[in-house]
């Protein structure tokens, strides 16, 4: 008769954990499938929001409000993004395509022109804040990168 208790209690705690790891990968599984990466009026991205306004009109139709915007003229713009794409260009994958160096660099300067708050930028470019946050300070990097070596000058000798 000990036997057997020890049987059925062994078969109870199988049981047991069978049914908790059930649970468990449900979770889990239930968990990782996602019904969408992005919510979807950040996919419509293209063609709208003020990245499309300043890249299609103000670049072209009114400079000055460009320059105000940006703090930079188109001229300024484009060295200032030969000298750093290559730095912050990204690759398309097959998941999604990936934000362009102009983009990157625009909403970057538009960061240091106003000091807007990274959800406040989300709403406007229609890239997500925790995107802006990452890749705001890699732009930063590569135009201080470039940048340094033109216009910050250090002392050679002691004399200078």
């Amino acid at each position: 008769m000990h036997l057997y208790n020890n049987s059925a209690l062994i078969l109870l705690t199988l049981a047991s954990v069978s049914v908790a790891l059930g649970h468990i990968l449900k979770k889990r599984t239930s968990r990782a499938r996602r019904t969408r990466w992005s919510r979807g009026w950040l996919l419509r991205r293209k063609g709208r929001g003020t990245l499309a306004l300043l890249n299609t009109e103000l670049r072209f139709e009114d400079p000055e409000a460009y320059r105000n915007f940006l703090r930079l003229d188109t001229a300024q713009f484009n060295v200032l993004l030969n000298l750093v794409r290559d730095d912050i260009n990204k690759q398309d994958t097959l998941m999604r395509e990936s934000i362009s160096a102009e983009h990157r660099l625009n909403v970057t300067l538009r960061f240091l022109a106003t000091g807007e708050s990274f959800r406040s930028l989300m709403y406007s470019t229609r890239i997500h804040e925790s995107t802006i946050s990452k890749f705001i300070p890699e732009v930063c990097r590569a135009i201080y990168k470039h940048l340094k070596v033109r216009y910050i000058k250090t002392p050679h000798t002691q004399e200078d």
